[in-house]
């Protein structure tokens, strides 16, 4: 991917700093970005979900935060985020002049101790974070019908064959629900999301999940013209307890489904990773996030600055709508608590995820 090579002010900034300190002249305590520009790293491709979410954020940034200054939008794509976020730790410097997209990937690879990850995910400083709900599907000519407990005992009887990214992906939750219902599908891994969805589409696949804010425009009418048929949700956390996503209230969770398929609500170890990727996944879906060492009135210039940005006509029209779904979205310590919860598994039950990798796909990750 062409590298932006705009940046040589960068240089003369950090000139400006330096004989500042020399002279005497400290920073001022108000972050003031008039006549700069800001650089959003994205570390995923064009077109995909997180460059379309921060490319609206920014949008509405551009004209909130102090000084009005302009935000470049740079995608550096690769390794299921970890290319661009070390990119992005390497070169961002805490004067509130980068910020970056992180999302479920940047997590997952963090989590389970990909070797190719530099960046200490801990020590980001988020200001926004956006939630998104989870929505698996089916094809219905494998007889699926209107009992959702049915169909999925028709897909345990039947495994299908499912298309996606790859195990350690954000694909990693559905593939531990659909597991953990005793869905044992067939994989085709190496796919994006457009590649498995046409391959779904060509009746190549017959298992699929996406995240809600593809429902109206991409899986809706795939159900309307009966060609899928929804499982379950993921749900939504609201006041410490998963309810059914508002997107779709009448499709069931999937912790509902399984208490149905089971007899019993899921518990124990598998309970406790099933919910710290659901943090992830679906709580802390996307977020932008500022380096690390970033003081706390930067951050607090970003938090006060994207407050005014949802308010904004950008963030509440009708195209926002179909961004952002109708999903609360958090901002500064509420940000925060989110990022903390997707960083809260357990040792424990890192092995836990680790081993039933090992033992459902073959694959060995860092111990």
């Amino acid at each position: 991917m062409k590298r932006d090579t705009r940046f040589g002010w960068k240089s003369l900034v950090a000139g400006v700093a330096a004989l500042a300190s020399l002279v005497g002249i400290g920073p001022a305590s108000a972050l003031d970005l008039a006549g700069k520009r800001v650089t959003l790293i994205i570390p995923y491709q064009e077109g995909s979900g997180s460059t379309i979410h921060g490319r609206l954020f920014a949008l509405a940034l551009e004209r909130t935060l102090p000084g009005k200054p302009t935000i470049i939008v740079r995608n550096i794509d690769g390794g299921g985020s970890v290319r661009g976020i070390n990119q992005f730790y390497k070169d961002a410097r805490p004067d509130g002049l980068m910020i970056a997209a992180i999302a479920t990937g940047t997590f997952f690879q963090y989590i389970l101790k990909d070797s190719a990850v530099a960046y200490p995910l801990p020590e980001f400083k988020p200001f926004l974070t956006s939630p998104f709900g989870l929505l698996a599907y089916a094809r219905t000519d494998l007889g699926l019908g209107k009992d959702y407990v049915e169909n999925i005992r028709k897909l345990i009887a039947k495994p299908p064959v499912y298309g996606g990214s790859g195990p350690t992906s954000s694909d990693l939750p559905a593939l531990l629900s659909f597991d953990l219902l005793g869905i044992k599908q067939q994989n085709v891994f190496g796919l994006s999301n457009a590649e498995s969805r046409a391959g779904f589409e060509r009746g190549e696949f017959s298992l699929k999940y996406d995240n809600a804010a593809s429902w109206s425009e991409e899986v809706k009418p795939l159900v309307d013209e009966g060609t899928a048929t929804p499982l379950f949700t993921f749900g939504l956390e609201v006041d410490g307890k998963i309810v059914r996503d508002p997107t779709l209230p009448d499709v069931p969770t999937f912790l509902e489904l399984y208490e149905k398929i089971h007899g019993k609500p899921l518990a124990g170890i598998e309970y406790d990773v099933w919910k710290a990727l659901f943090n992830v996944r679906v709580m802390g879906s996307k977020m932008l996030v500022l380096p690390p060492g970033t003081p706390q009135d930067i951050v607090d210039a970003y938090t006060k600055a994207t407050e005014a940005a949802l308010r904004s006509d950008i963030l509440t029209g009708p195209q926002a709508k179909l961004v952002l779904g109708e999903y609360p979205q958090s901002v500064g310590a509420a940000s925060e608590a989110v990022f903390k919860a997707g960083l809260g598994m357990t040792a424990e039950q890192q092995e836990w995820l680790r081993d039933w990798l090992k033992q459902r796909f073959d694959i060995a990750v860092a111990n």
